[in-house]
């Protein structure tokens, strides 16, 4: 009979390893797809990875593994990915064009 032994760290840290590839994933379809119905899913899917990474990163602090360190790293990359830019994807109909109220 195989008997494994499964180590509760190592396990943690490719918690941290997935959540940074599904974190940099899910940024790329949110900024490469901003017109399609994948945006939303990219934008769903980078929050639940960065809520993953904070979860992860700060269980591997308690086993005093360098993963959390690393995964604190990502989540201010991702962030700071996330809020670059110079648009506004969010906007409710993206083909009205506001102009100046006029002046009575």
């Amino acid at each position: 009979m195989l008997v494994t032994k499964l180590d509760l760290c190592a396990l943690l840290e490719s918690l941290v390893i997935f959540f940074q590839v599904c974190g940099v994933m899910a940024l790329c379809v949110n900024r490469l797809m901003p017109r399609s119905a994948w945006c939303y899913r990219g934008k769903i899917g980078f929050i639940v990875a960065l809520f993953g990474l904070g979860i992860a990163g700060a269980l591997c602090g308690r086993h005093d593994s360098e993963f959390a360190l690393f995964a604190g790293g990502t989540m201010t990359v991702l962030l700071i990915g996330m809020t670059i830019g110079n648009g506004t994807i969010d906007a409710a109909d993206p083909g009205v064009t506001y102009a100046a109220p006029e002046a009575a």
